[in-house]
């Protein structure tokens, strides 16, 4: 468990101080010509924050490789080829179009909208967001945390339960947390039943890069998934028709795809034992 928070720790302190770099950096001419320094200058520069993202996953993956808290073996691909990866993104869109529901049914304050609605129009932003953010964060969550819950004898469920909550929370937004959470728990067994951290990582990555697609098509608009299907009781019955199609795709993952992967379960296992 000290582990745990450990990498806890180095996630939100990785995050301060790659702010703190960006902003003395952006306030360098002023610094020299004025002595001056701006606090806000990263809030106001969407650059700025994609730039401090970029950094923030950097000092993440090189602190976690020189504890050596990786593991070699799940940056391997395996057998994983373009069906797999396929049926994984096809199988995503159920549950991301339930997360979405379900956040949109608790209306919860939403901290960081305009803050990320400023974030997706700018290169540096949609590079964190969408390939950075979801690496590094696997790296911790789910490579770092889960992976050292499961060799710490706790069942690989409990794990993910633990892991997928404590990504949730991290996020910190309420808007967030409940579907952080819910989606982490689906990012926890992926890693858990492919034994390779890029079926995650893929699967975070068309997660954010869904949200971020959405709000390019969507603009200022508050247009909501009751909306798109139609609002009342038709929303509940896609609700249902998304749970089937995700169950089947769960079903066909695990039993085709996953069981029949070089990076099996006994190998996985016995990795864990001996690393």
């Amino acid at each position: 468990m000290k582990r745990t928070i450990c990498l806890i720790f180095i996630f939100l302190l990785a995050q301060l101080l790659s702010s703190m770099v960006v902003m003395f950096f952006f306030n360098l001419p002023t610094l020299l010509h004025k002595g001056q320094l701006d606090v806000n200058a990263l809030a106001g520069s969407p650059s700025a924050v994609g730039l401090s993202l970029l950094l923030n996953g950097a000092l993440v993956w090189a602190v976690m490789t020189l504890l050596r808290w990786t593991d070699r073996r799940s940056f391997r691909l395996g057998s994983y080829g373009w069906k797999a990866f396929s049926v994984l993104i096809l199988g995503l869109i159920p549950v991301i179009f339930i997360v979405n529901l379900l956040l949109e049914t608790l209306s919860l304050e939403d901290l960081n909208k305009e803050f990320f609605t400023q974030l997706v129009y700018n290169p540096w932003g949609v590079l964190a967001i969408v390939l950075v953010g979801p690496f590094s964060e696997e790296l911790v969550f789910r490579m770092g945390i889960q992976r050292h819950l499961i060799r710490s004898r706790l069942t690989p469920w409990l794990s993910i339960l633990l892991s997928g909550l404590i990504f949730g929370i991290v996020h910190i937004n309420p808007a967030q947390i409940p579907g952080a959470a819910v989606f982490g728990l689906v990012l926890g067994w992926l890693y858990w039943r492919s034994g390779t951290i890029w079926v995650p990582v893929a699967a975070h990555i068309f997660n954010n890069l869904i949200g971020v697609v959405m709000i390019w098509c969507s603009g200022d608009s508050d247009l909501t998934m009751a909306d798109l299907c139609g609002g009342g009781g038709l929303v509940w019955l896609w609700a249902v028709v998304a749970l089937v199609i995700g169950y089947c795709f769960y079903r066909y993952l695990d039993e085709r795809i996953f069981s029949r992967s070089s990076l099996n379960e006994k190998e996985r296992d016995s990795d864990a034992i001996h690393s």
